[in-house]
């Protein structure tokens, strides 16, 4: 198998946004996998109860695992800050997993009340990064 060959075979992964490739050409056999970053925006915003308050406090979640950025470069100012008004599909961080970059949307009215991650920080699918106000 040629380098053009395994070249092709990531491309026809990554083009057809799949998660597995197999192929087998005589003895030679080559499986090439990754790992897809899917956004489930009714888990972006959710509520949940504070124990000292009556009111529900309402978060954005991560979309993934990776890496959390903060701004698109490190050039950049953050794309929010406590505060700061944000609507539905306001980009309020990136989170970078296998080289894939994902923006964190807002998904909902609100007002950034505290940033709970820091510029550069691994996350977790589903951890609180920002509490909204």
């Amino acid at each position: 198998m040629k380098i053009e060959d395994i070249s092709a075979i990531v491309k026809l992964l990554n083009d057809n946004n799949l998660s597995n490739v197999s192929f087998k050409e005589g003895e030679s056999e080559i499986s090439v996998s990754k790992e897809l970053a899917v956004a489930h925006p009714e888990h972006i915003l959710t509520p949940a109860k504070t124990e000292n308050q009556s009111n529900q406090a309402r978060y954005i979640v991560s979309p993934t695992i990776g890496t959390f950025y903060s701004s698109s470069d490190p050039n950049s100012a953050p794309f929010v800050a406590v505060g700061q008004k944000v609507t539905k599909s306001t980009v309020v961080g990136i989170v970078e997993a296998m080289k894939m970059m994902t923006n964190i949307l807002a998904d909902g009215d609100g007002v950034i009340a505290e940033i709970l991650v820091t510029n550069g920080e691994a996350i977790e699918y589903g951890q609180k990064l920002f509490r909204l106000g």
